[in-house]
């Protein structure tokens, strides 16, 4: 799949917050049978090594905001989302987590705001993860990222992925994902661990 004018123009942006123009990386959802010929859904996703810092990488979604996110303004224009996460450097594992939390995304049955969890994103991709779900939060690792871009037409925001364990899953659906949230930066949790102890 080759990636197109808009998608090479969103990673040359991602970039400058990156630090340097990313790898970008295609991918598709697998055909559904029942879909009577249908294209499947595709997404981008931006692959910056050296961000934050050395032995991290960031990843980011070029195109899912072409997505309807079931969320509007006040006065009624659309809310489009793109996703941003980190990991560490040697887990490349992490575009294909944020390419499956995008494709749930993409289904249509989110509403997708902060302190949304997208169930199963993690161990969709990766199976044997010690997180196996994302919490989709407000960023706070890129101090260059617009994380709102307000335009007559519509709105578009960023939210950052946070793989997070069943024991944290539980305690949001509890107690609130803002609970959760709260624990984490408590605890100090190393989101950029896909295997990272539980703080619940």
């Amino acid at each position: 799949m080759e990636a197109s004018e808009d998608v090479r123009e969103a990673a040359r942006r991602i970039g400058a917050v990156f630090g340097a123009l990313p790898q970008v990386v295609m991918f598709r959802a697998a055909v559904d049978p029942e879909a009577d010929g249908e294209q499947p859904d595709e997404v981008a996703v931006a692959i910056g090594d050296g961000c934050p810092g050395p032995g991290y990488a960031s990843y980011a979604t070029l195109d899912l905001s072409r997505y309807p996110t079931n969320v509007t303004t006040e006065d009624g224009r659309p809310i489009r989302t793109e996703l941003v996460t980190v990991g560490r450097a040697d887990d490349r594992v992490l575009a294909d987590v944020l390419a499956q939390c995008a494709f749930a995304l993409a289904s249509g049955s989110f509403h997708v705001t902060p302190n949304t969890i997208v169930p199963n994103a993690v161990k969709e991709a990766d199976p044997g993860r010690g997180t196996k779900h994302l919490m989709l939060v407000v960023p706070f690792i890129w101090p260059d990222l617009e994380i709102l871009v307000d335009r007559e037409e519509d709105v578009t925001t960023w939210l950052q992925a946070v793989p997070i364990t069943d024991a944290e899953l539980e305690l949001a659906s509890r107690d609130g994902a803002e609970a959760l949230f709260a624990r984490l930066e408590t605890a100090g949790a190393d989101v950029s661990n896909l295997d990272r102890d539980s703080v619940v």
